[in-house]
């Protein structure tokens, strides 16, 4: 089983308009809502794979109970710390003219240290029967950037697979906790490194860098060119090509990218398969519309044309 770990999920609001007129009534022709936030897309994701998942996060109010029952109908078991606020709502506008995805995210609700308190037991409890656990997403006001890096000591390293996909202060500080893997994209390692990332050949050194800080591997994820990976234990850089795919809404494909690789990774213990399942996931991803992520037939069909070289 793995534990997906979402302190401010979301339900996602989607709405498509044929185009949009800013300071204008503009009529949608297609409304749709999904379970939201990082880690919930990777539950979703794994479940899509057909592994065994439990999505972990805090909710309250009428829309967190909405956000577990969606994912209750789709199959997924869930585990959720009940906090007095509302789980936020995000907000997509899908336009034909201009061709853009406009979005708007929530803060999301307050949270007290209680609640938090109610988290790091849960996820001790359910971590430790668990083979990976998978931290991901912002945080809720009332959180402390140093909350990953809390949750992450409370694993048992040596037993568990550790993933962290954050940003800003937050990951400054979980890596400390020496996560087993962090996936920044591209814009979260710049951030982190405070280096701008033009070339590959500057993501690839980014990439090594963080690995020396305490990750077993460290991705970088670059949109639809791809992802490098680097790791210090063995020394490994590899680089995957995305296929290129006509592309609907690209939201959701880190998400997918994390699913696919640590899937395969537990499966096989190959750097280079669990990268090409992680990047045919996310190219898979950008091919449904909203944030419905990706379907398992599609990443395999997409498998083959995903194209691995070491750099």
């Amino acid at each position: 089983m793995i534990l997906t770990v979402t302190l401010n999920p979301s339900l996602d609001e989607w709405v498509w308009v044929p185009r949009l007129e800013m300071g204008s009534l503009n009529r949608a022709v297609r409304f749709e809502r999904y379970p939201g936030g990082k880690g919930i897309n990777v539950a979703r994701g794994l479940h899509q794979l057909r592994v065994q998942t439990t999505a972990v996060a805090l909710a309250g109010g009428s829309d967190g109970q909405l956000l577990g029952k969606l994912l209750v109908e789709q199959g997924i078991a869930c585990r959720f710390v009940t906090i007095r606020g509302t789980t936020r709502n995000n907000y997509s506008v899908q336009s034909s003219a201009p061709r853009a995805i406009t979005q708007i995210n929530s803060p999301g609700p307050q949270v007290a240290r209680r609640d938090l308190q109610r988290l790091e037991r849960l996820v001790q409890r359910l971590g430790a029967g668990s083979r990976g656990v998978v931290f991901s997403g912002s945080l809720p006001p009332g959180a402390p950037p140093t909350t990953y890096a809390r949750l992450l000591r409370l694993i048992r390293k040596d037993r568990v697979v550790t993933v962290l996909d954050a940003s800003g202060t937050s990951l400054r500080h979980g890596l400390s906790a020496r996560p087993w893997l962090i996936k920044p994209n591209r814009h979260e390692a710049e951030e982190l490194l405070g280096a701008t990332l033009r070339t590959r050949r500057e993501v690839v050194a980014a990439a090594r860098a963080l690995a020396r800080r305490g990750p077993r591997c460290v991705i970088i994820s670059m949109g639809a060119e791809g992802a490098v990976l680097a790791s210090a234990a063995p020394e490994t850089a590899l680089f995957a090509a995305s296929p290129r795919v006509k592309t609907d809404s690209p939201v959701g494909s880190g998400d997918s990218l994390v699913a696919g690789f640590l899937v395969e990774w537990l499966r096989s213990r190959s750097w280079p398969e669990a990268l090409r399942w992680g990047v045919a996931c996310g190219a898979a991803c950008a091919l449904t519309a909203g944030t419905s992520l990706f379907r398992r037939a599609d990443a395999v069909r997409l498998l083959r044309r995903v194209a691995i070289e070491a750099v």
